[in-house]
């Protein structure tokens, strides 16, 4: 079951698949579905990634613990400390399993959950593969990845931002003949993480 997205994000964004995935945390096995979304409209950038996991790409997370928390005897918050590496860890297996290149963990930020509770926020150090002209080349970017605590369990959402590329000869030959920040806007990609893990409602 996938999150509805926050308006203006349902307008814009449009579902593209989901990917299951399964691990285990402390006595518990957590079963995690992940939703992607790309973008309603596309650039050139898009068709060019050698990866199944877009450019620009929200995503959703559906956790379900067995045995539930509450039966264990552990709250969601208390837990978060082992919860939160292991879910971020769990969605790098993800999107890694789907061409892009995870480079390491650049920040991990306290930040307030949309439920108002502490959560973390991951930023990830990130690269496309990218398809045509004579080189392989990559896409710099960068992924979000932020994980709080709900009542029975936990929020999970982010998405993947490309930032700047050079100009070069195999940009040509793929099609991206226009200046890079006509393809890429970091800043507003950042901001629409943001929003999605703002406006959502678990």
């Amino acid at each position: 079951m996938s999150h509805d997205l926050p308006e203006p994000l349902a307008e814009e964004w449009q579902p593209l698949g989901t990917r299951t995935a399964e691990t285990t945390v402390m006595v518990t096995s957590i079963t995690a579905e992940t939703t992607l979304y790309e973008p309603v409209e596309t650039t050139s950038l898009e068709s060019a990634a050698g990866s199944e996991i877009p450019v620009r790409s929200l995503f959703t997370v559906e956790m379900t613990f067995s045995p539930p928390l509450s039966a264990v005897g552990v709250s969601p918050s208390s837990a978060l400390s082992m919860a939160a590496p292991k879910a971020k860890s769990q969605f790098v297996d993800t999107i890694t399993d789907e061409g892009v290149v995870v480079d390491g963990q650049r920040d991990a930020l306290e930040f307030e959950g949309p439920n108002g509770a502490a959560g973390t926020w991951y930023v990830l150090d990130a690269a496309y593969p990218l398809e045509g002209g004579e080189t392989t080349a990559r896409l710099p970017a960068e992924a979000h990845v932020a994980v709080w605590p709900t009542e029975e369990s936990y929020g999970m959402a982010g998405g993947t931002v490309p930032l700047e590329f050079d100009r070069s000869e195999w940009a040509v030959d793929a099609g991206l003949d226009g200046d890079s920040s006509d393809l890429v806007d970091p800043e507003r990609d950042r901001e629409t993480v943001a929003a999605l893990i703002r406006g959502l409602e678990i």
